[in-house]
């Protein structure tokens, strides 16, 4: 636990000194609700319908595109060697990557939130149900974007095969659910309702952390 405490807070520093995954996330998802905003702003039914799908959209493009470099500024700042020379686990690296990941993920999704009712003016849902699915379906999204980051962080082209890798997985398990789950949640159902499809992206979570456990090793040894 202390090494993966180690990797948590040199990862925070590193992120919250140059910003890289934050500037990304926050502008691109940025970006998507402006975009529908204006899309949709001549539509004159309820926009509570597509909230669920906005707000997915924005957030798992916006995570997305800011998994990819976890793993590849290692390479190119020349600190992997050091990391893998020091006495821990590649899964205490994993591990410690994937809760700072969350941390960051998880404050910007909120900010993100917040915004999102700015923009689009939906009846509030019941927002302790809201939170813990987005909780639960980020940690899916980040722990298997972590293992996808880990593998494609040595290929020239990683910008390119993360989203490539990542897409057909996550969008036909976790993101369906949540999108699924998060229109019911915003049509006035809690997550006691949902329950089933809670469990099920509460499956996906395990075994993708899983996987990523059990495959760490091998991804980053040379």
């Amino acid at each position: 636990m202390n090494a993966v405490k180690a990797i948590f807070l040199k990862e925070l520093r590193v992120e919250f000194r140059n910003k890289q995954m934050i500037n990304s996330y926050l502008i691109l998802s940025l970006m998507i609700i402006a975009s529908f905003r204006f899309a949709f702003s001549i539509i004159d039914f309820s926009i509570t319908e597509l909230a669920s799908p906005i707000l997915w959209i924005s957030f798992f493009f916006g995570g997305m595109f800011s998994l990819s470099p976890i793993y590849k500024r290692e390479i190119e700042q020349g600190t992997k060697e050091g990391l893998l020379l020091t006495p821990i686990s590649p899964s205490s690296i994993y591990f410690g990557k994937l809760f700072a990941n969350l941390f960051i993920i998880f404050c910007l999704e909120l900010f993100i939130l917040l915004l999102f009712f700015v923009f689009f003016p939906v009846n509030i849902p019941d927002l302790f149900s809201l939170l813990c699915i987005i909780v639960i379906s980020t940690i899916g999204i980040t722990a298997l974007g972590n293992l996808i980051s880990a593998i494609s962080s040595n290929l020239s082209q990683s910008e390119v095969m993360l989203p490539v890798l990542l897409v057909p997985v996550l969008l036909f398990t976790v993101i369906m659910s949540s999108v699924s789950v998060t229109s019911n949640v915003f049509a006035g159902a809690n997550i006691f309702d949902v329950l089933d499809e809670v469990r099920l992206i509460l499956a996906f979570d395990v075994v993708f952390i899983a996987v990523g456990y059990l495959l760490i090793d091998y991804i980053l040894e040379e």
